[in-house]
């Protein structure tokens, strides 16, 4: 009987283990949460052993108290949280308590509890969880009962490691999906504030945290942007001490808040915790980003938060990287446009003072200075030809700057050091640049320019403003210099003015001058060729005489047509017959001249005292140039009237056909045969007829002879 007793108990303990092992795999297949696993186990194990109530509870985060994650019970339960001191600290040591006569307590076996059993999970080699299996009566607990309840606890902490490395794997899974939706959001981003903004609002989004980052400014970290969960009260402090920090921002590794010191931790992190991570750009320590939170980056494993972390901060390093070269590109862009801006102001001023003051402003925008001048020297002091702001004076006793002494250029025998000071004197809050001169001024042993930019901050200007002065100062020399030149061009220009006016005045006053005498002299000679008895010394002063009368009146022309005064008187007139009475007169009705005229009138409106000019010119070189027939042929041609006069004379070579209505020119056969002129009568002839809206032309073959073609517009009737 006893026997059969005994074999019946184990088959029974034996039933009791199956049904609980079945139950936790059956649990394990329907989910791998660690709560749900737990919630579905406790049920069980109540009703398997028949107790009034079967706890789990699991060690809270600061580790003083723990927390029931699943709870089944016939009566009330259990508070949420409860001390972890007596028995329960015993459990989460790794003890397997029985308790079978408590005294009347609560925690952590329940209110009206007589007897109990605690067992601890152990996952991984840790506690973290611990089953608390509590009777209302004083039962005797059977080592099988303790047994059973062991073999479960082995079996549940082989199903929480599980657990535990679906929710790692799960958990590491939704880092990456965090990770890869920071990263393409910062593919968007162009701007450095704008990615540490963007950066810190995905984070906080993403992991449920408090972020905020940081550069360096000098021996502190400035806060450049911040996201805080709204239900946070706490806010990362503006500005943070650098030195205290160095050590840590010196790490490849991001570092956790509690290896901080307290001063920055708690300006930082509050009484929370969290990570700090630096940034480097390009290899140079730029700033840090911090993440904070209450609980959950505490349940990480330390291998995946730091990994996840110093990933994070390496793509944030990448999208900064990115920004600033943007920035870098986007300010050199434009400082790059004001500069041409600068360089198209020199050329559209001629004044100093309006130059001046629109530079100043130039170098004031460039480097965001409040106050610019430039100085010049004017023989006794440096005294300020423009400037921009005010309180320009304070700029010039910090710089030291003497405006009654003039700068000395350093010779050759000067050091590097001491040239590149001269080039450029920097100090806090302003900045003398002197204005080199041109590289054919550079002999000079003097500076006679400076260009001064003052700031109301007492800082010293960035190595990229001093860059650009020089830059702004090489443009305002430049263009200082070209004002000298622009100046000396006008002296010049006005001497050659007055010159040339002179000449054109002499010119006229000698022509209209000659023609008085010469006119007299003429009349003498006609009357003597109409006496009985003529001799050829008075034909030939007659003919020398007409000459300078001709040579007279084309140096008028040519002088008036060298003034302002250049005018015509127009009239129509029939071309036909005013061309047929001006070649008469030239002619003198000789034999050799034969007219053609149109059948009918050819009406233009011109000058006929200014044309009569033109047509004398061309029948007289005609008659000149050539010893047989000279033909003048008056006819229109489409809205064109137009007089061509054709010889057989010597002709005109064909190379020099170009120059022939230039000042001066005449054809090289015409002086190697001795034939006198001038060489301004076609040149006067050609001023003429473009005045007249006209057109002269020549065709000419050497040794077989020439014909000159002029037009003139028709009167709008006659067309």
């Amino acid at each position: 009987m006893l026997e059969t007793a005994r074999i019946l108990e184990i088959a029974q303990q034996q039933s009791r283990e199956s049904r609980l092992l079945a139950m936790v795999n059956e649990r394990l297949h329907k989910s791998l949460d660690r709560r749900e696993l737990l919630e579905g186990i406790v049920e069980g194990v109540r009703a398997a052993f028949l107790a009034d109530r079967c706890v789990v509870y699991e060690r809270g985060a600061a580790g003083k108290r723990a927390v029931v994650i699943a709870e089944a019970s016939t009566g009330v339960g259990l508070p949420e949280t409860i001390p972890l001191d007596g028995d329960l600290r015993k459990v989460f040591g790794g003890l397997t308590l029985r308790r079978e006569h408590l005294p009347e307590r609560a925690a952590p076996y329940g209110q009206g509890a007589r007897s109990a059993i605690a067992m601890p999970f152990i996952v991984d080699g840790r506690v973290e969880d611990a089953m608390v299996l509590s009777f209302n009566d004083a039962r005797s607990l059977e080592d099988s009962d303790v047994g059973a309840l062991r073999v479960l606890a082995f079996h549940v902490g082989l199903a929480l490691s599980n657990t535990r490395l679906y929710e790692r794997e799960r958990e590491r899974r939704r880092q990456a999906e965090s990770l890869e939706r920071v990263v393409r959001i910062l593919r968007d981003t162009q701007y450095v504030d704008e990615v540490l903004l963007v950066f810190a609002v995905t984070v906080s989004h993403e992991l449920g945290v408090d972020c905020a980052a940081y550069s360096i400014e000098g021996e502190r970290l400035e806060r450049r942007a911040v996201r805080l969960r709204e239900s946070t009260a706490f806010v990362p402090e503006d500005s943070i001490g650098r030195p205290t920090l160095d050590p840590f921002l010196s790490l490849e590794e991001p570092s956790d808040a509690e290896t901080l010191p307290p001063r920055p931790r708690h300006g930082l992190f509050g009484e929370a915790g969290g990570v700090l991570v630096p940034l480097r750009i390009e290899g140079r320590l730029w700033g840090a980003f911090v993440v904070r939170a209450e609980s959950g980056l505490a349940e990480w494993a330390p291998e995946d938060r730091t990994t996840f972390f110093r990933t994070l901060g390496s793509h944030l390093e990448i999208a900064l990287t990115n920004a600033h070269a943007y920035e870098r590109e986007l300010r050199r862009a434009q400082e790059r446009e004001t500069l041409a801006e600068a360089a198209r102001t020199i050329l559209s001023h001629t004044a100093l003072q309006p130059l001046a003051d629109v530079m100043c402003r130039f170098a004031a925008s460039l480097v965001h200075a409040e106050r610019t001048c430039v100085l010049r020297w004017t023989g006794n002091a440096y005294e300020r030809v423009g400037s921009y702001g005010e309180g320009i004076e304070e700029t010039l006793a910090a710089s030291g700057f003497d405006t009654t002494r003039r700068a000395q250029r350093p010779s050759p025998a000067t050091s590097a050091d001491e040239r590149r000071v001269q080039r450029l004197i920097d100090g806090p809050g302003y900045v003398v640049i002197p204005l080199s001169r041109t590289a054919s001024d550079l002999s000079g042993d003097t500076i006679d320019a400076f260009l001064i930019v003052g700031s109301l901050k007492p800082v010293r200007f960035a190595r990229d403003d001093l860059r650009l002065l020089q830059e702004l100062g090489a443009l305002l020399a430049l263009a200082l210099r070209n004002l000298d030149l622009y100046e000396a061009m006008q002296r010049a220009n006005r001497a050659l003015s007055e010159s040339n006016e002179f000449k054109d005045d002499l010119l006229a006053m000698l022509a209209h001058d000659f023609k008085g005498p010469l006119t007299v002299i003429l009349g003498y000679c006609e009357l003597l060729l109409e006496a009985s008895e003529t001799s050829d010394e008075v034909t030939r002063i007659f003919e020398q005489t007409n000459r300078l009368v001709r040579l007279s009146e084309d140096a008028l022309i040519l002088a008036q047509t060298q003034s302002e005064g250049f005018s015509l008187a127009r009239e129509v007139i029939d071309f036909g017959a005013f061309v047929e009475r001006c070649v008469h007169a030239v002619s003198r009705n000789s034999a050799r001249v034969t007219i053609v005229m149109p059948e009918q009138p050819v009406m233009v409106e011109c000058d006929a005292n200014r044309f009569r000019h033109v047509i004398d010119n061309v029948v007289q070189n005609a008659l000149k140039y050539s010893e047989g027939d000279v033909k003048v042929s008056v006819f229109a041609d489409g809205d064109r009237a137009c007089m061509e006069v054709e010889d057989r004379g010597i002709g005109i070579p064909q190379d020099e056909l170009p120059t022939l209505f230039t000042r001066f020119g005449r054809a090289s056969n015409a002086r190697r045969r001795g034939i006198a002129g001038s060489g301004v009568g076609l040149y006067i002839s050609k001023k003429i007829v473009d005045a007249h809206r006209g057109t002269v032309n020549v065709r000419s073959i050497e040794h077989e002879g020439s014909a000159f073609t002029v037009t003139l517009p028709l009167t709008k009737a006659e067309a």
